[in-house]
């Protein structure tokens, strides 16, 4: 049996001015078979904490404390001791699967260096065991002579997690290990860490800012805040009693299936960590705060039951409630479609070597988009949901201009955009305007807010004068929630957090008061008291301006407490489609019943047992005779491989705009 504990973990850095105390008095304890789950927003220190424990951390961290692990402190024996420690004895499993694997190596030649490097196996023997570790994470063997390029994002994350695993460690640190992973890879993934800690007897430290996952993978759960734990104890406990106001506000703002109350956005920002602290850290937030709580600073108070919080008024309930609830889920009265995009399809041609090309051999097509019809009206939400290789992108790429479509048209207030001349197009797509997923790819990182928000006046409106310009961009960002906008006009992307980021680029996307917004992903990449936030600048925007918006999403939590309408989409179409709840509660089309299955819930699992479909997508160049699920499918009849299923009407009277493309539905309705 092994023990890991942090006791009074310190971290200092050296920025300009001063010093910015980025973790303060942290102590956890973590034993073999067991999974701790470390929470809390983007800045409250929990990355920096476990990098602090392997050593990892910048030379102009000062780091103080002790990491004890069976008894022995790794700090005090310094980078020495930390060396024979990583991948051995502690191993780690980094965010980005593809910033941890060297591309030009195969993934074989990954998993056997840290085993030649730390002396555990050599040669043959090494190998050998880097093909069981690919079999033990569910990969085949010939896994081992791929590139990191030929895999997709769920199978690189199996990759570095047989890495992590080769040295036989006893300890396991998985930084946000499923972020930006589709909703059936991110099962699979975290199937498969519960099923590795238990058969190991692996201690794993889980670090999310996605309180779903850590409820449904963990044993316990530890809430940070301004670099401290706040509250801890065991995720039955946390979930069903959270006494820290902070752990009540952080579940409040993260959609659950579960859950039908409203989503609950948290007032305010973290605090700035190299300024000195006075009382609560959360008072400014805090919708419980009292006198005490603004010049006394709450101990980390201990109960019988070992639930610890650092709380003046641990447990009270707030008077009236804080915050932004989501949108009404449905119920809203919409106007005409504002755009309808019929039998839409797209195609990429496989690059050919040069063998095939001088053999003349045919040339194989991705059907990307194969026949989609949906449309989006006035003051609606139209999430369109499904896993990574289904072609939802392509979809939001050809209505925005960015892909020609082969076939099918986009057509917005009467007009046919892919027949359209481009001077027409132009016109009419200042009118659509997109929000991509990561913000600081879509904002230039040189230019301030203040530029960043008013480039499309400039290119699209130059009868407009710099004062002009300069009010609207005020109003953008008051409308979107950064205010006073004074306070961000003059900053660089890289001195906001992720969530004021995503609110520039939506701001900027304001600008020429559109009438269809394409998000694509917005809030993958956000925290959840952030997500919260954007998100209710979408519903903000649907009831204030009657914006219809399509949100491209993997989160069916995220598109059933904000969506009016969901569509599912497999390999190229719409596999079923109708309003949120309909879909959520009643799904038809044994793909959507999967996806449903596996979301992560704040509490137990009801009904259902999660459905985890084995494998990938297949290959959009080479897709399935018949039904095209038929390949994954729990419930494949003979008869999916011969016909191939229209989208119809479910036939549920209740529910009429539901429609599911499955040959079972079909024939029960018939």
């Amino acid at each position: 049996m092994s023990r890991l504990e942090l006791v009074d973990l310190h971290v200092w850095f050296d920025v300009p001015g001063g010093e910015l105390h980025a973790v303060r008095g942290v102590s956890a304890t973590l034993e073999s078979g067991r999974r701790l789950g470390l929470v809390g927003e983007s800045g409250s220190g929990k990355t920096t904490a476990i990098l602090a424990i392997l050593g990892l951390l910048p030379s102009s961290a000062t780091v103080a404390g002790k990491v004890l692990l069976d008894g022995e402190d790794l700090l005090a024996g310094g980078e020495r001791r930390l060396r024979r420690t990583r991948w051995t004895d502690i191993a780690m499993v980094f965010q980005g699967a593809m910033n941890s694997l060297n591309p030009v190596k195969s993934v074989g030649w990954q998993i056997v260096e840290p085993m030649e490097a730390h002396g555990t196996d050599h040669g043959r023997r090494a190998r050998g065991r880097a093909l069981e570790l690919l079999e033990l994470v569910g990969l085949s063997a010939d896994v081992a002579t791929r590139f990191p390029h030929e895999l997709s994002g769920g199978m690189r994350q199996r990759v570095t997690l047989a890495m992590a695993l080769a040295c036989r460690p006893r300890v396991l640190l998985a930084d946000e290990p499923t972020t930006a992973l589709d909703v059936m890879v991110q099962a699979q993934v975290l199937s498969l860490l519960i099923g590795l800690t238990a058969k190991l007897e692996l201690a794993l430290l889980l670090v999310s800012h996605d309180l779903p996952v850590v409820a449904q993978s963990c044993d316990e759960m530890a809430v940070m805040y301004a670099g401290q734990i706040v509250e801890s104890g065991s995720v039955t406990e946390m979930v069903e009693h959270p006494r820290h106001p902070y752990t009540r506000m952080l579940f409040a703002a993260s959609p659950d299936l579960a859950d039908r109350g409203p989503v609950r956005s948290i007032v305010g920002t973290p605090p700035r960590l190299d300024r000195l602290l006075r009382g609560c850290p959360f008072q400014p937030r805090c919708d419980v705060a009292d006198s005490a709580c603004a010049t006394r600073a709450p101990d980390l108070v201990s109960d019988a039951d070992g639930h610890r919080t650092a709380c003046h008024n641990a447990g009270a309930q707030p008077a009236t409630v804080r915050g932004l609830a989501s949108a009404g889920r449905g119920r809203r009265a919409h106007g005409s479609d504002l755009l309808t995009v019929s039998r839409l399809a797209c195609r990429f041609p496989v690059r050919r070597g040069l063998v095939a090309a001088a053999l003349r051999r045919p040339r194989r097509w991705v059907r990307a988009v194969d026949g989609v019809s949906l449309r989006v009206a006035a003051g609606e939400l139209l999430a369109l949901v499904g896993e990574s290789g289904s072609g939802k992108t392509s979809v939001a790429q050809a209505i925005l201009g960015g892909i020609s479509p082969v076939a099918g048209s986009v057509r917005f207030d009467g007009v046919d955009l892919v027949a359209a001349r481009r001077r027409d197009q132009r016109q009419t797509r200042r009118r659509i305007q997109a929000v991509f997923q990561d913000p600081y790819e879509s904002l230039d990182p040189r230019w301030r807010v203040r530029s960043l928000v008013e480039e499309p006046l400039r290119i699209h409106r130059p009868d407009i004068g710099r004062a002009e310009r300069r009010r609207r961009v005020g109003e953008a960002l008051t409308r979107v929630g950064l205010d006073p906008p004074e306070l961000y006009v003059d900053r660089h992307p890289h001195e906001l957090s992720g969530g004021q980021r995503q609110r520039v680029a939506i701001a900027a996307a304001l600008m020429l008061d559109p009438e269809i917004l394409v998000a694509d992903e917005p809030v993958s990449m956000l925290d959840v008291s952030a997500r919260a936030g954007v998100l209710d600048v979408f519903s903000h925007l649907r009831q204030d301006a009657r914006m219809g918006i399509l949100m491209i999403t993997h989160d069916l939590s995220t598109a059933a407490h904000y969506a009016d309408r969901i569509a599912v989409m497999y390999l190229g179409r719409i596999v079923e489609q109708g309003p949120a709840r309909a879909v959520i509660d009643h799904p038809q089309h044994p793909y959507t019943a999967a996806l449903v299955s596996v979301v992560p819930r704040h509490g137990s699992l009801s009904g259902t047992p999660p459905q985890v479909l084995a494998g990938e997508v297949p290959d959009p160049s080479a897709i399935p005779s018949g039904c095209r699920f038929r390949t994954r499918c729990p419930r494949v009849v003979a008869v999916c491989a011969n016909d191939e299923p229209q989208l119809l009407p479910t036939g549920s009277p209740d529910r009429p705009e539901h429609s599911a493309a499955c040959l079972l539905v079909a024939t029960t309705v018939s």
